[in-house]
């Protein structure tokens, strides 16, 4: 095929030249009023947080087979974050309003005669413009054609974090927190700080939409949620919650003052439902989602006194990943839970500065 051939392929395929084709002056003049409804959708919603599908359509030439008891009828775009559970359907009505219901629909049921859009996480943005499916354009660099990616944005900053940052203490608060120069136990009483290290992180890395970082952000009058941010003009909000595993302590004397276990990040990931629970009860409009971030310092065979340890033991738990509840972890609003495994040095000592000169 040449080139020529290609792109007439590719312009015939287009949704917009599927809608003059197929539907017409009015089909045209309906695509027209649906565009901004998908791009007001997914103001309200960000399309990370749908789990299943997102179905849009606008019938043109015939009537939507559903029945609109069943559905949500919506005065504003904005209140579908509260009815979003990871897969929904909304008609846009003639009247303007939306009416909404939380389960996916048999595409031939509704695409005759109409105008459907529908994003999944497999098949990415399509259309069907009556009864036959038509392609979307892509742009370099941006997942969505209409998409917002406000949580992309984060979650690869944070992943960014715990594979460059976290995992060789390459940040100076970091590597402020370890006992000792093996990177084998905590000081005790890490956590703040490793929140000021993440928070930091955040400040200077997250650029679009103009995101405003907060620490220790209260859930409601008693829990605050370790980092809270909000994009201006926007209605998302992610709250990331940080736990630490391993052992902290000291070496004069040589103590363990605490130990954390794959227990630890457990119960973290649960107290994050928990404030996203809190979260939608006190703002049902806010287009929520949560980030746990474990730093992960278990090492294997370590004593009170233990300053540097061998591979064997200081990687142990590096591939151990750790086993949430699946109802936790399946949630449309809760991102995929990050382990920072944070590595010892094993050439803790070894420097020619570090050793001993011989008389």
């Amino acid at each position: 095929m040449s080139i020529s051939d290609a792109m007439r392929n590719i312009v015939r395929d287009h949704f917009v030249v599927r809608v003059s084709d197929g539907l017409g002056d009015d089909g045209m003049e309906a695509l027209r009023k649906f565009l901004p409804v998908i791009k007001s959708v997914y103001a309200a919603i960000d399309y990370e947080s749908i789990s299943q599908t997102l179905t849009i359509f606008k019938s043109v030439a015939g009537s939507a087979p559903l029945s609109p008891s069943e559905a949500y009828h919506l005065d504003e775009p904005a209140e579908l974050a509260m009815h979003n559970e990871g897969v929904l359907t909304i008609q846009v009505h003639p009247s303007g309003k939306l009416l909404a219901w939380k389960q996916e629909v048999d595409l031939s049921l509704i695409s005759k005669g109409a105008i459907v859009y529908r994003f999944s996480g497999e098949s990415g943005e399509r259309f069907w413009v009556d009864g036959e499916e038509a392609s979307v354009p892509t742009m370099p660099g941006y997942p969505l054609l209409f998409a917002i990616p406000s949580f992309r944005d984060l979650s690869e900053a944070l992943n960014h974090y715990a594979s460059h940052i976290a995992r060789p203490s390459e940040c100076s608060i970091l590597s402020d927190l370890w006992r000792d120069e093996g990177r084998v136990m905590w000081k005790p009483g890490p956590e703040s700080k490793m929140q000021r290290s993440l928070y930091y992180y955040l400040k200077c890395t997250l650029r679009d939409g103009h995101p405003d970082i907060r620490q220790e952000n209260p859930v409601d009058e008693k829990n605050p949620v370790d980092l809270e941010v909000q994009w201006a003009g926007s209605n998302r909000i992610a709250l990331i919650e940080v736990k630490w595993l391993g052992r902290s302590g000291t070496l004069a004397p040589p103590r363990i003052t605490k130990e954390f276990t794959a227990v630890r990040a457990k119960e973290g990931l649960a107290q994050l439902a928990d404030y996203l629970d809190r979260t939608r009860d006190r703002a049902p409009f806010k287009d929520r989602r949560g980030y746990l971030i474990v730093f992960d310092a278990r090492r294997r065979r370590v004593k009170p006194e233990t300053r540097i340890v061998g591979r064997e033991d200081g990687f142990h738990y590096r591939d151990q990943h750790i086993d949430y509840q699946e109802d936790l972890v399946s949630r449309h609003d809760m991102a995929p839970p990050i382990r920072c495994f944070c590595e010892p040095s094993l050439s803790a000592g070894l420097s020619p500065s570090s050793m001993p000169v011989s008389s």
